[in-house]
C-alpha cells in the first residue's frame, strides 16, 4: 500500500520543560528529513557505531541519530538506559565512533566514575551535544577530560523534527556556547525583535525557524498551532544574542524570562555565572511572586559533593559578574534538580515547589 510522504509517520511529544507536554505530529517527510539532517550535520558513514543511550522515544535520539544511522548503514550500540559506567563501557568495548548525550551525560560520568580516566574512548570520532548549551569553560574541561576536539552543539526542538543549527569542532575554539550560525541543511531561521523586525549584531531577539521536517502541528489542538506559527515560521520561544559574527547565544527561553522591579533578567545568565563557583554542581533560576516587585530572582542549587554554599558566599561570589538587580535575593539548596529523560531541567516543577 502506498504511504504519501505527508501521512502521519510519528506523535512525538515535547520535552514539557514549561508544562504540560504537547504531542508533535510529523510526516513521513519529517522523518526523513531529519534522518538526513543528522547524518549530514557529522557526516555519518555506513563504518560509524553510534551509541544510543538517551532515550529513544524522544526527537534528536530518535529522527537525527537513530534514523540517521539506518539511513546511512550505520552500527547502532543500544543500552536500555543511560548510566555513566555502562556509557563508557560500551564506548571502550564497542569501539563506538558517535555518541549524542546531554550536557549532563557527559558531567555525570565525570563526576560518578572515579577511574574515569582509565576508560580507553579514543575510538570516537564526534561527542554530540544538545538540550542545552555548554559554558565555554565546561567545554574546555570536557575536551581536557575526554581528550578528544570532536565536539559538536546541536539546536532543536521537536516541533522541527528537531531540525536547527550546529556548532561544529573547528568553532568550539572561539565561538564555545554558541548554537552557530545559521541553519542546518533543510532549515532557515532568523532572530526576530518584534513580529516585523529583525534583530541584527549586538541584538537580542527570538529564533524562528523553518524546516523541511517540521510537524504539521500539535495534536488536537488547533489554537496552540496557531500561535506559534507567523508566516509559516515556528516561533521557538528561545531567546538568543546574535554576536558581531553572527553566531547565536541562547539567553534565555522567553517564558523563563523574570521581570524584576521592570528589569528584565535572564535566567540562564545568572546559572551561567552561579555554576562557575566551585561548591555548586547545578543550579537552575526562576522568577518567584513578589507583592511589590512582581517577582524575585530565586536560585535552586545542587551543591557540589562535600561542599556547603551559603547565600551570602554566593551572593559575594556574584557581585562582579552581575548586575545587583540580577543576583538572587532567595536560595534554596536542594539534593537534586528534576529533570525530563532528556537532562532538562523541569522549570515548572521547580515553580511548583517553591
Amino acid at each position: 500500500m502506498a504511504v504519501s510522504d505527508d501521512a502521519t509517520a510519528e506523535i512525538l511529544y515535547t520535552s514539557g520543560t514549561t508544562g504540560k507536554p504537547k504531542g508533535c505530529v510529523l510526516t513521513h517527510r519529517s522523518v526523513i528529513m531529519a534522518a538526513i539532517t543528522g547524518a549530514l550535520a557529522v557526516k555519518m558513514d555506513e563504518y560509524d557505531r553510534l551509541l544510543m543511550a538517551m532515550p529513544i522515544w524522544h526527537s534528536s535520539p530518535l529522527n537525527n541519530w537513530f534514523l540517521g544511522a539506518c539511513y546511512v548503514g550505520a552500527t547502532t550500540v543500544l543500552l536500555r538506559e543511560y548510566h555513566p559506567l555502562h556509557f563508557l563501557q560500551a564506548v571502550q568495548d564497542e569501539r563506538c565512533t558517535l555518541y549524542f548525550g546531554a550536557p549532563i551525560s557527559y558531567l555525570l560520568a565525570l563526576q560518578m566514575i572515579p577511574n574515569f580516566d582509565d576508560f580507553d574512548l579514543s575510538s570516537m570520532r564526534a561527542w554530540i551535544y544538545g538540550g542545552g548549551p555548554i559554558a565555554p569553560e565546561t567545554v574546555r574541561m570536557l575536551q581536557a577530560r575526554y581528550k578528544s576536539d570532536r565536539f559538536y552543539q546541536v539546536y532543536g526542538m521537536t516541533e522541527a523534527g528537531p531540525t536547527g543549527t550546529v556548532l561544529p569542532p573547528r568553532a568550539h575554539a572561539t565561538k564555545a556556547g554558541s548554537i552557530g550560525n545559521k541553519g542546518l541543511p533543510g532549515a532557515d531561521l532568523i532572530v526576530m525583535k518584534s513580529e516585523t523586525e529583525e534583530a541584527g549584531p549586538g541584538e537580542t531577539g527570538e529564533i524562528w525557524l523553518k524546516a523541511d521536517s517540521m510537524m504539521q502541528g500539535y495534536l488536537d489542538d488547533p489554537e496552540a498551532t496557531r500561535q506559534v506559527f507567523c508566516d509559516g515560521w515556528y516561533r521557538t520561544g528561545d531567546m538568543a544574542r546574535i554576536d558581531e559574527d553572527g553566531y547565536l547565544y541562547i539567553v534565555d527561553r522567553l517564558k523563563d524570562m523574570i521581570v524584576t522591579g521592570g528589569e528584565n533578567v535572564y535566567s540562564k545568565e545568572v546559572e551561567d555565572a552561579l555554576v562557575e563557583h566551585p561548591h555548586v554542581a547545578q543550579v537552575a533560576v526562576i522568577g518567584t511572586p513578589h507583592p511589590d516587585w512582581g517577582e524575585t530572582v530565586t536560585a535552586i542549587v545542587v551543591p557540589a559533593p562535600g561542599a556547603e554554599p551559603s547565600p551570602e558566599g554566593l551572593s559575594r561570589f556574584l557581585q562582579d559578574r552581575l548586575a545587583r538587580y540580577k543576583i538572587p535575593r532567595i536560595y534554596h539548596f536542594v539534593d537534586a534538580l528534576p529533570h525530563t529523560p532528556t537532562g532538562k531541567v523541569m522549570k515548572y516543577k521547580l515553580r511548583e515547589m517553591f
